[in-house]
């Protein structure tokens, strides 16, 4: 696994998918980058999703469903704080559920088993679901991030949990501590 963050669309940023996003960036490393977009929300409620995934509703997963992202529209990803008592992890071997582990508070996961697992833990204090995902090829990020296209964050899985969606990208462009007007990203020419 390579490094993990958030990933800020700069305010210049004008492509029609990521314009305005806040991207988790999930796995970033020599081949590539996976992300998924967590400030976008679908009209979609998580049971509508659970039930095409043949997986019951247990109500730890909350709502609403996000557009994660324009690679794979169909793909499901949960993003979630805890993993509930006996799941497996990333760490125990080749034969575990895949899951991204982003910290002590914080996962990824497309599997199926880890979605059951996570909607069936009634406790769990914050998790939710994604369609699609944002990838780049080998070097492709590193290019955007160089022209100024992203702006490149630690990850504060409280601000995931306990800000809603729509205003998560303003949350973080104010967490830089200058307003979205004051921001201009130019190129690193070296």
């Amino acid at each position: 696994m390579g490094y993990s963050g958030l990933l800020i669309a700069s305010p210049q940023m004008v492509d029609v998918f990521f314009a305005k996003t806040v991207i988790l960036l999930c796995d970033y490393n020599e081949d590539g980058a996976l992300g998924i977009v967590v400030n976008r929300t679908t009209e979609l409620h998580p049971d509508e999703v659970l039930e095409q995934m043949d997986v019951s509703d247990g109500g730890g997963i909350r709502s609403p469903v996000l557009w994660g992202g324009p690679v794979q529209p169909g793909a499901v990803f949960l993003t979630y704080s805890r993993a509930p008592e006996g799941m497996p992890s990333a760490a125990e071997g080749e034969d575990s559920e895949p899951v991204f582990d982003l910290g002590p508070r914080l996962q990824v996961s497309p599997s199926r088993e880890v979605i059951r697992a996570v909607s069936a833990d009634h406790g769990n204090p914050g998790a939710f679901l994604s369609l699609g995902y944002a990838g780049w090829g080998a070097g492709q990020l590193d290019e955007e991030i160089q022209s100024g296209s992203w702006i490149f964050t630690e990850v504060e899985p409280a601000a995931l949990f306990g800000v809603a969606a729509d205003d998560l990208y303003d949350y973080c462009i104010d967490k830089l501590g200058v307003g979205e007007h004051q921001l201009w990203m130019m190129p690193i020419d070296e």
